[in-house]
């Protein structure tokens, strides 16, 4: 549709040029046949100048071609010498209006003009001519209307139609041709899409597992708390986008442990002040291993602030407020929670109202009041459905979620394709 539109607008433009074509051709003519009469000496004999027009207006009308449907010839003075109007025209009325205009009685220049107008709907040209005498001196000036015929109309505006007939034609042929290959090739892509991001996701729940499963024996902890975190996202409206973003740094938000040792990382007791310098330590690692990665590197806000605190005592840029990136803020949230309502070996699982005890005892200075009071809306159910538990039920419906916040474009590209 474009391109046949572009078509059209071209061809149509054309026409004025046709239409300007046509009267230079007239107005040559028209100074051949009076070049004569303005060489006599004396002044200029009217009668003769309209015996010229008549007999143009005749040819003009056997050819079929076009012709001027209003000229009039003044002498240098302004004196009008002759006039034709074709009282056959459809839009005379308005071309002479058109001429009759005071802009238009007097010419003013010393050399041809041509104007493309509008009248009646209809392309015309306004045409200026000085008609010279054999020494080139301006003896007179031809002023006039030059429209096409019918049969010049409908010849142009048969081409016109031809080229955008051809046009769209040749668009919509070759992309009927072309259509089932691209069909064929963005399905291939959609194919190689999932299964590269199949192996993606497969990646960060196996290096997110292998470091949990190092660090507490269990890797569903990382399951739990990616759907805390989706949830507590959802609730407050956070873009899709982000919610991406956000599973990939639940999943890998310890992957930095990689570089602490096992008698800081396995210790049973706690650690002391120079112990706990270096497991701080496994947030920079953390960043280093998730930047390295294109893909990855989504994760960074939780990987390296997820241990920030809202009144800025955390670790390791110590930044406060909204400062810390949202998701981070939200995944110390659902990290926290998960930690007091599941069982250690070193603890016992704390009940549902003594974890969001401790959850609004520190929002302020540790959370962020405003998430705080969010999670706690849903946190009973969350709790009901995923607390402590270590079955099939967090992995599988974190395989949903992951379903719909990674699978669904390439869904849409798979049924583009179709």
């Amino acid at each position: 549709m474009v391109f046949g539109t572009a078509a059209f607008l071209l061809e149509y433009r054309k026409i004025g040029g046709v239409v300007a074509d046509r009267a230079q051709r007239s107005v040559a003519i028209i100074n051949a046949q009076t070049q004569h009469l303005l060489d006599r000496p004396g002044l200029l004999d009217a009668v003769e100048f309209q015996a010229v027009l008549e007999r143009m207006a005749s040819q003009a009308r056997a050819q079929e071609i076009g012709r001027f449907v209003s000229i009039l010839i003044d002498d240098a003075g302004t004196l009008e010498l002759a006039k034709l109007h074709d009282p056959d025209y459809a839009h005379i009325d308005a071309v002479k209006t058109f001429m009759e205009a005071p802009s238009r009685r007097v010419p003013e220049q010393d050399h041809e003009f041509y104007e493309s107008v509008t009248i009646g709907a209809a392309p015309h040209v306004y045409v200026v001519v000085p008609l010279r005498k054999s020494d080139g001196e301006i003896g007179a000036y031809a002023r006039g209307v030059f429209a096409l015929s019918d049969a010049a109309f409908s010849q142009i505006y048969r081409r016109i139609f031809l080229v955008v007939v051809l046009t769209c034609g040749l668009i919509i042929g070759t992309s009927l041709l072309l259509y089932p290959i691209i069909s064929h090739l963005v399905g291939q892509l959609a194919t190689l899409n999932s299964r590269l991001l199949e192996a993606n996701l497969d990646m960060i729940e196996v290096l997110g597992s292998a470091i949990a499963k190092r660090d507490s024996d269990t890797d569903v902890h990382n399951y739990r708390v990616s759907i805390y975190s989706v949830r507590l996202a959802e609730r407050i409206g956070l873009d899709r986008s982000e919610i991406r973003n956000l599973i990939k740094g639940a999943f890998l938000h310890d992957v930095g442990k990689i570089g602490i040792s096992d008698n800081i990382l396995l210790k049973p007791g706690k650690l002391d002040d120079d112990e706990f310098e270096i497991m701080k330590e496994h947030v920079q690692h953390g960043l280093d291993i998730v930047q390295h990665s294109a893909w990855l590197t989504d994760a960074a806000a939780v990987v390296g602030y997820h241990h920030e605190k809202f009144d800025g005592s955390g670790y390791h840029e110590k930044l406060t407020g909204v400062d810390i990136p949202v998701n981070a803020r939200i995944f110390a949230i659902a990290d926290v929670f998960d930690a007091l309502t599941s069982e250690r070996p070193y603890k016992k699982a704390f009940d549902f109202d003594k974890a969001m005890q401790i959850l609004r005892e520190g929002s302020g200075n540790h959370f962020d009041p405003e998430l705080v009071e969010q999670f706690a809306q849903i946190a009973p159910a969350l709790h009901k459905d995923y607390a402590n538990r270590d079955d099939d039920k967090p992995r599988q419906d974190l395989a949903q979620i992951l379903d719909q916040y990674f699978n669904d474009e390439i869904e849409l590209i798979r049924e583009a394709s179709a």
